[in-house]
């Protein structure tokens, strides 16, 4: 059967075919989205719920418990994180990655709605959720700046205009607002002139209260005109609360004005933030799962003119970063590696058949079968990434490699007398099932990547589907388009080129040495599996190479119990010290983070200058930050370079993730000290260890006499209304604005909130109205407490992040801190696990192998059938041993590190060197079969035919992966393993297959022929 013959007859139909086909390609091409990776994330819920002024054990209890109880119980959730510090909570839910986000969102809801009864009843408002990326970084920042207006204006034009606006934006998740607050009426009572007027202050909370109110107030009706009803109920600014009347005393009222000072603030003072060295709010834009990055971050950016007509002048807009500059970059770098790795391919065609016309051919050919795949990629929702751009990189040699082969047997006839057509017929018949013997052979190679588990395996699907199609496509047009074109435009062919004929006289010369010394061969091919085994063995594993996406997350922690104002000093001090790096472009920093409870924690997100520009990677520029800043006293500072693939439900510090949970919180923090203090002292391996536990931080406490304070008509209620009133920050009333709110804090002065012995000058309500001093019911304490409280899963847990020292990859920091647990004997009650990043790369290890194993099975399954033999396809695959040893070494001398990539990479070789072992065993098997010769001379005759276009597809697929394994762009992290992998699998197979392919296989022939109980039956038959 000839599958190309119909196609070789009708030359316009098949000419307009590939033309129709190359049209819809190009359409297909101008549809395809842009973006970093494949659009895969996982259905996560964010839930925030508020209590201003709470502890961070009372939030845990009040507020998370009960939440956490009811989100529990809801199916298909993979991880569940809360994170409880003063003032309230935040709880982030990831579920499997079937499930649908809106369904997920509606459970979240109905478990909300369940928790209610058992939430506190004075909340400023319910719990409130949204849909996040779990990546957990955003896709672009702004920053708004002013030297006119106070950063409360600018937070209410940032929060009301821009934000709300953005929020519309199609793929939009989230828009969070930072570095400032809403304004506020604050109100800051003198506790010793109250109780001096027997005015307490839940008397003050109740005046104002009722003093301030927007309701509804009805209408009345005059001569057929009805008017509505308004009064000055509501108050909106200070001067106007100042006159509230709080209290009457010897007839006289007592105004607020006189027993506190009343001014316009901010809801939370203990917020700010910055855009390089002056003051700004920032905005932060997180994108929905599975919406593409750069199609909305263009609509962002789009948006931004026509808001910056609706802000006041004085509110400069400022970009910070955009995610998308690299990944534009990357994409039309890699679309630039395309074009060179297709002229390389060309140039290696022109330089082995030295004809024109032949060279043309296989050149028509790759267009065509890429359009064909781009058509696919667009049909099936996928995008221009780093990967799928990758695969149609490496698709290149193969559409080349199936044309040349092609190309060559036509010649091949006609270098023998036939003329072009019947040359391609003959050609095409002869060649075709080994045409699809190879792409069967790739195909069943990628069988295990496209099956690969849960996120990941989300991601290298489009990689392993782009890749299937582009070898279909230039499988099908190897055997339609390619050979018609041979039969029409080849013209004449005398004989060979002199040049190769003594090449090929070279090569058979030796290759009978080898024959004649086969024991020697199948030793050296040994040696070579041993080097591989041992190479893969020692070589340093990881998950994925760290990319540079331009952007560097920078934390600062220092002690626990540290002030608003010396935080703020060292924020600033260490934000100068990151601008003065000549490679950063600028920053955004901000403290008061999780709404203001957490001090002894900053943020900075650092946008790098372009790679060109700085001439450095992201790792060399955080090892020069972390010289400069560990000269800044008092704050400890932490990086982690932004990846476009990031996974878990939890930020921390440093990049990877150690978690330990247990049921008791105190044998938890025990132990997560001492796992803390171990992995720091792993100085050669692991650097940037810090935890999420905290334990430092002081408590004033109050210890109630309940009997004496009984007697004094004084309740515990009381007591906590009296100290929330003076300490919490209080939020007593709403003030409804036109296009906003406020509200109204109550507070004690900011000289009893300096020093925690001022809780003995405070008052509370007793029996007849009188004033309690508060020392007399309660004895005062100081200790050390929990400053936030971490639950996973509903069980208390302590994260300790940390980070690889530079040559250390992931994989050999697992096996370290591993190596701990045994040391210090971590107990049974005590889980430790690794999440996020460092969580998948202890899969990797496993899968990665499994990975491969699984490859080299389908692969044997396949080219089984296809030859109807068990040993052949064994033949074939001892081609692997020398590809995998010639890709772990040039991965060693390159120093990268043994990651997915490169074994998708390893993957591929198992196809791509496999051709050449097919071509030779085909040959020589229809040799024996068709032709009857001896096997020794029909491997012979196989080598002397296939040697060149063996040679030439070697070549060409080695130059289609040179541009990667090139190292040069941006983005090129992600593909410098991959062609490193294939080149280095490549020459190192190319050196050796040509030898030990032809000895296997006369050894597996020589089995195959001794006498069995079986074949002698089937021969008598």
């Amino acid at each position: 059967m000839n599958i190309a013959a119909p196609w070789i007859r009708r030359p316009v139909a098949t000419t307009l075919i590939a033309i129709g086909i190359l049209l819809v390609g190009i359409v297909a091409y101008m549809r395809l989205p842009i973006a970093a990776l494949p659009s895969v994330d996982r259905p996560t819920i964010a839930l925030w719920a508020g209590l201003p002024g709470a502890s961070a054990d009372t939030i845990a209890s009040a507020l998370a418990q009960p939440l956490e109880r009811q989100i529990g119980s809801i199916p298909g959730i993979v991880e569940m994180r809360s994170f409880s510090a003063t003032g309230g909570t935040q709880l982030t839910v990831q579920f499997q990655l079937d499930k649908n986000i809106d369904a997920a969102a509606g459970a979240i809801q109905a478990a909300i709605n369940a928790a209610g009864p058992n939430l506190p009843k004075d909340m400023p408002q319910p719990p409130g959720y949204w849909k996040v990326n779990p990546s957990g970084w955003s896709v672009i920042t702004l920053a708004l700046t002013s030297e006119v207006l106070d950063p409360s204006d600018v937070y209410d034009f940032a929060d009301t205009v821009v934000a709300e606006q953005i929020s519309q934006v199609p793929g939009v998740a989230q828009v969070m607002v930072s570095g400032a607050e809403h304004g506020a009426v604050r109100i800051r009572v003198d506790p010793g002139r109250i109780a001096a007027m027997h005015v307490s202050l839940e008397q003050i909370r109740a005046a104002v209260r009722n003093a301030t109110l927007n309701l509804p107030k009805g209408r009345v009706n005059l001569d057929g005109w009805f008017w509505s009803i308004v009064a000055n109920d509501q108050l909106y600014k200070a001067p106007e609360y100042r006159d509230i009347v709080v209290a009457w005393r010897n007839g006289a009222p007592v105004m607020l004005r006189d027993v506190a000072e009343v001014t316009d603030g901010v809801i939370n003072a203990r917020l700010a933030g910055w855009y390089n060295n002056e003051p700004g709010v920032v905005i932060r834009v997180f994108k929905q799962p599975n919406a593409n990055i750069v199609a909305t971050v263009d609509a962002v950016k789009a948006l931004l003119p026509q808001l910056e007509h609706w802000m006041p002048p004085a509110i400069k807009v400022h970009v910070i970063f955009d995610r998308t500059t690299l990944i534009r970059a990357a994409i039309v770098h890699v679309q630039l590696t395309i074009v060179v790795a297709i002229a390389l391919v060309v140039l290696i065609v022109a330089l082995f058949l030295r004809r024109v016309s032949a060279t043309v051919i296989p050149a028509l050919a790759i267009p065509v079968a890429l359009a064909a795949t781009l058509v696919v990629m667009e049909r099936l929702g996928y995008s221009l990434d780093n990967l799928t751009l990758m695969a149609l990189t490496v698709a290149i040699g193969f559409v080349v490699d199936d044309a040349v082969i092609m190309i060559e047997n036509i010649m091949r006839h006609m270098e023998a007398g036939m003329r072009p057509l019947r040359a391609a017929f003959a050609g095409a018949r002869q060649i075709g099932f080994t045409v699809l013997s190879i792409s069967a052979a790739l195909m069943a190679a990628l069988v295990p990547v496209l099956f690969m588990p849960d996120v990941v395996g989300r991601y290298f699907r489009e990689f392993g589907i782009t890749l299937a199609a582009a070898i279909v496509a230039s499988a099908l047009v190897s055997l339609t388009l390619t050979p018609m074109l041979c039969s029409r435009f080849l013209g004449r062919i005398e004989r060979r080129d002199r040049r190769e004929s003594l090449l090929l006289r070279g090569y058979l010369r030796s290759l009978g040495w080898v024959l004649r010394h086969r024991a020697l061969t199948v030793a050296a091919a040994m040696t070579v599996t041993a080097g591989s085994v041992f190479l893969y063995l020692d070589m340093p594993k990881g998950f994925m190479p760290t990319q540079d996406t331009g952007v560097i997350y920078v934390r600062t922690v220092t002690i626990a119990n540290v002030s608003f104002t010396a935080m703020t000093a060292l924020q600033r001090a260490v934000s100068t010290a990151v601008l003065d790096d000549p490679a950063v472009e600028g920053l955004n920093s901000y403290i008061g983070t999780d709404n203001g409870s957490v001090l002894s924690n900053g943020e900075l997100l650092v946008a790098l200058k372009p790679p060109a520009v700085r001439q450095m990677t992201v790792q060399q520029v955080i090892a020069r930050l972390r010289d400069s800043l560990a000269k800044v006293q008092g704050v400890r500072t932490f990086f982690t370079p932004i990846q476009d693939l990031a996974l878990g439900v939890q930020s921390s510090a440093s990049r990877y993730q150690y978690t330990l949970t247990a049921s008791d919180p105190d044998h938890l923090a025990q132990w997560a000290d001492r796992m803390r203090r171990a992995m720091a002292d792993l100085k050669g391996t692991l650097t940037d260890v810090i935890s999420s536990n905290e334990i430092a931080g002081l408590q004033a406490g109050l210890e109630i006499d309940r009997v004496r304070a009984a007697a004094m008509g004084v309740t515990p209620l009381a007591v906590d209304n009296t100290l929330y009133d003076a300490f919490g920050q209080r939020q007593i009333r709403t003030i409804y604005l036109p296009h906003n709110y406020s509200r109204v804090i109550l507070e004690a002065g900011p000289a009893m909130q300096a020093d925690p012995a001022s809780l003995n000058t405070v008052f509370v309500p007793g029996t007849g109205g009188g004033q309690v001093p508060l020392a007399a019911l309660t004895r005062l304490g100081r200790s050390h407490g929990t400053m936030w409280m971490v639950h996973s899963g509903q069980f208390p847990a302590a994260t300790i992040s940390f980070d690889t020292l530079p040559g250390v990859s992931i994989g050999d920091a697992i096996a370290a801190i591993r190596g701990l647990e045994r040391t210090l004997h971590l107990p049974d009650d005590i889980r430790a696990e690794f999440r996020g990043e460092a969580g998948e790369a202890t899969k990797a290890g496993t899968q990665q192998l499994l990975l491969f194993l699984a490859a080299i099975f389908a692969v044997y399954v396949v080219l089984g059938v296809l030859y109807e033999s068990y040993a052949h396809p064994f033949t074939i695959l001892t081609t692997l041993p020398p590809a995998i040893f010639g890709a772990l070494l040039a991965l060693r001398i390159v120093d990268i590190e043994f990651t997915l990539i490169t074994t998708i990479g390893c993957i591929l070789l198992v196809g791509m060197v496999m051709k050449n072992a097919i071509m030779l065993v085909d040959f020589a098997l229809q040799a024996e079969r068709q032709d009857g010769l001896a096997p020794v001379d029909a491997i012979m005759l196989a080598a002397r035919r296939r040697a060149r276009p063996i040679v030439m597809t070697t070549l060409v697929a080695v130059l289609s992966a040179v541009p990667l394994a090139v190292g040069t762009g941006p983005g090129f992290e992600l593909r410098q393993p991959l062609g490193v992998s294939i080149v280095g699998g490549l020459l190192a197979s190319q050196l050796l297959t040509l030898y030990t392919t032809p000895v296997i296989y006369l050894l597996v022939g020589r089995l195959r022929r001794r006498p069995t109980p079986h074949r002698a039956e089937m021969a008598v038959r």
